[in-house]
């Protein structure tokens, strides 16, 4: 199984302690060119069962691969909810990026 599989499983599972589903979320932020990672940060981001650090991570990850893409999606950006959200503005915000750009 390749690294970003592995990665978005480890995320996925619930019975994976909360530190190695936390270091998968933050490390998914490295991987720019994959929609399932989005969609799994997205997921689990949402997740109110989810430990709220974990959720962070995910808010802070997809505001990376936005960045790093150069383009803040405006659209995923606003199914965020909670600490996702607050982390995920705070770094485009810190980067001095317009989360309005696509």
């Amino acid at each position: 199984m390749d690294h970003t599989n592995e990665l978005i499983k480890i995320l996925l599972d619930k019975t994976t302690s909360d530190a190695e589903r936390d270091d998968a979320a933050m490390d998914l932020g490295f991987i720019l060119n994959d929609e399932t990672v989005e969609v799994a940060l997205l997921n689990v981001a949402n997740d109110k069962k989810t430990d709220e650090m974990i959720r962070a991570s995910c808010g802070e990850s997809l505001a990376q691969i936005w960045i790093g893409h150069n383009q803040v999606s405006r659209e995923k950006l606003a199914l965020l909810t909670g600490i996702a959200m607050d982390e995920a503005i705070k770094l485009i915000k810190k980067e001095n990026m317009e989360y309005t750009l696509e």
